[in-house]
This record gives C-alpha cells, sequence and structure tokens, in this order.
C-alpha cells in the first residue's frame, strides 16, 4: 500500500514537473524567437545558466551558438527529455539569420528528478519502520491473550497429570495390599479414588465432547438426583471427615438428567474440596430453589466472578481441583434457564443457590 501511494506520487510529481518545464521552455523559445525576428542581442541571454539553456541550430542541425549540454538534439520532437536534461526544440517556417531551430534545454530536471526519488524512497523507509513497529506492538497485543491462553492450558494439563495422580496411586496400592489380605477399608479406598478418578474424566469428557451431545430433555424427579449424587460422594466426603446433610422436598423438572447430575456433581465436588475438615455440608431443595452450604475457605468480592471462568482457580493451594467444575455449572445453568447466586465469605464458607424454572411439584419430603 506505502509503495503504491509513494508511485502514484512519483507519477503525480513528474507530470507537475513536465508541466511546469514544457511551459518554462516553450515562453523562453517564443521571447528567443521573437528577439531573432526583432533582430536583437541575444548575447546576453548566454550568460544565464542558471537553470534553461540555449541552442541555435540551422537546417542541417549544425549548432550556430550553443550552451547545451549535448550536441546529439532530437530536432524530429517538440518536446523530449533524457537521462539528464528536458528540451524544447522550436523551429521557424522560415530561416532567419541562417536560424532553423530554437532549442531550451532544463538542465535542472533531473536534479529534481533525482531529489523526488530520494524524498520517496527516505519517506517509504521511514513509514517501513513505523509499519513495522506497529506491526509489532499489534502482534504483541494480539498474542498476549494467545500465549496467557497456553499457559493457562499448559497448567491445566500439569494440574489434571496431578489430580488423577493421587486416586491412581491410591488405587495401585490398594491392588497391592489386597494381593495379600483383603480389608474392608482398603475397598473403601478403592471406591473413593475409582470415584474421584470418574469425576475428573466426566468433567473433562463434558469440556471436550459436550457441543456434539444430543439433549435428552424428560421428566424426572430433582429430588432423587440430588439424593444419589450425595450418597454417590459421601467416601469422598468421609475422607475429611466430612457429614453430607441433605433436607430435600420433590420438585419435578424437564430437563436433560445427565446434564443436572453434572451440574449437581460439581457443585457437591466443589464443596467438599473447599470445606475445612470436620466440617457439615448443608443441602437443601425447597420447591424450584436449591441450595448448597459449605463451611470452607471462603471466596473474595473480586474472585465470586472469576470463578465461573475455565481454568481459574483462586483457591488452588487449599481444595486442589483445575477449575473446569465450576466453568461446566454456568454452562449448564444457562443452557436450561437456572439462575445462580453466589453468597460467600472468607474463611465461613459459601452458599451456592440455583433458582429452577418452575416445573410441576410434589410436597413428598424427606430429611436425612
Amino acid at each position: 500500500m506505502v509503495g503504491t501511494i509513494g508511485f502514484l506520487y512519483y507519477k503525480e510529481k513528474i507530470a507537475t514537473i513536465d508541466r511546469y518545464c514544457g511551459v518554462s521552455m516553450e515562453n523562453m523559445a517564443m521571447q528567443i524567437k521573437m528577439d531573432i525576428l526583432n533582430h536583437k542581442e541575444l548575447n546576453s541571454l548566454f550568460d544565464d545558466v542558471e537553470r534553461l539553456r540555449i541552442g541555435l541550430f540551422d537546417e542541417k542541425g549544425n549548432a550556430i551558438v550553443s550552451n547545451l549540454t549535448t550536441k546529439k538534439i532530437n530536432f524530429k520532437q517538440t518536446n523530449y527529455s533524457n537521462m539528464t536534461s528536458a528540451f524544447f526544440v522550436s523551429h521557424f517556417i522560415k530561416p532567419r539569420d541562417k536560424i532553423k531551430y530554437v532549442v531550451i534545454e532544463d538542465s535542472k530536471v533531473s536534479n529534481q528528478m533525482v531529489k523526488l526519488k530520494s524524498f520517496i524512497w527516505t519517506m517509504f523507509f521511514i513509514a517501513s519502520i513505523f509499519i513495522g513497529f506497529v506491526g509489532y506492538l499489534l502482534s504483541r497485543l494480539l498474542l498476549k491473550p494467545v500465549k496467557e491462553n497456553f499457559k493457562i492450558l499448559n497448567n491445566f494439563i500439569k494440574d489434571s497429570a496431578h489430580e488423577l495422580n493421587t486416586p491412581v496411586t491410591a488405587l495401585m496400592m490398594s491392588a497391592n495390599y489386597l494381593k495379600t489380605s483383603y480389608d474392608k477399608e482398603m475397598v473403601e479406598h478403592m471406591l473413593m479414588s475409582s470415584k474421584m478418578i470418574s469425576e475428573v474424566y466426566n468433567s473433562i469428557s463434558y469440556l471436550a465432547f459436550h457441543d456434539l451431545d444430543v439433549e435428552d430433555r424428560e421428566e424426572f424427579d430433582l429430588s432423587k438426583v440430588i439424593q444419589e449424587s450425595a450418597t454417590y460422594f459421601k467416601e469422598i466426603a468421609q475422607n475429611k471427615n466430612i457429614y453430607i446433610y441433605t433436607d430435600i422436598d420433590s420438585y419435578i423438572v424437564n430437563m436433560d438428567k445427565n446434564s443436572i447430575k453434572k451440574l449437581i456433581n460439581n457443585l457437591i465436588t466443589n464443596a467438599i474440596k473447599y470445606s475445612y475438615p470436620n466440617k457439615t455440608i448443608h443441602i437443601s431443595l425447597k420447591e424450584n430453589i436449591f441450595k448448597i452450604r459449605d463451611d470452607g475457605v471462603g471466596i473474595t468480592k473480586k474472585n465470586k466472578k472469576r470463578i465461573f471462568q475455565r481454568y481459574k482457580r483462586v483457591n488452588s493451594k487449599n481444595g486442589g481441583g483445575f477449575g473446569i467444575g465450576l466453568d461446566i455449572v454456568r454452562g449448564i445453568c444457562k443452557s436450561n434457564n437456572i439462575k445462580i447466586l453466589l453468597d460467600s465469605e472468607i474463611k465461613k464458607g459459601s452458599t451456592f443457590t440455583l433458582i429452577f424454572p418452575q416445573e410441576k411439584k410434589s410436597l413428598v419430603k424427606s430429611k436425612k
């Protein structure tokens, strides 16, 4: 683009120079012809070689008097130029005082062209440096989020490996122990480790393939899904001496059951990870309002929105994880028109509240 602009500017300037030179030389030629017709003295004209030079030639092209820079003149052309000068050729119909041709040379037009070229190349060089500098800044600016995402993804892979390493190691140790003797506690450890691995796998597979999954909406009792999830995570919670208390009423929803199960599982998993040991997790379902409260590390006001972003972890030192659970929660809530609220206080715990769309309901109540 800069080259095109420079070329067009050069062409326009050359045309302007040609027009100016042509007019100047033509006027000079006409003035000299008038002086010749009036038999005026011409020697003074030859003394001024600041810009225009003059040559007077006979019919055969021989110089009568000339201060031109060249002897080779093309008398067949009226206006032309070579590498160094521009020429204007005028002639008498009948020679006067043996003068047939009046030739005017502009010997400085080449200098103007050289200066013009130098100016354009200088501007092109400066513009290239400026554009390169701007391009460098823009590339840094545009690549910054890419680098950040790459760093986040790299950390996610490392955290995933670490998250899977603990339960896998426990499974291997328990399996080796069971080769020699049976122990119920070891079986429970194996079951707990298997569930932890299963949850990690479910979370990763949901992020990778949920766009390809087809939602199968059906009517089901939400309280049963909640109770099943609470029972499922009982062994994992007991590992930190955490008790899960449920107070849930029956509530019928028409949604994809697998998605809602992932939603509840991730909230319970999150509560277990960030709850202090020897505490209680409270789960309740009253009509269309689901709440889960933990007595844990809590979340600052600044981080309340960040925790729902993928791979973002604000309490990684306290509970592990690798930042995808609440992103899944946010995605499922959005696709099912479920309103999600968060109330939290540092070192006192967090309460997640889900407000489901109004559906059919039942008054059957269960407490455990």
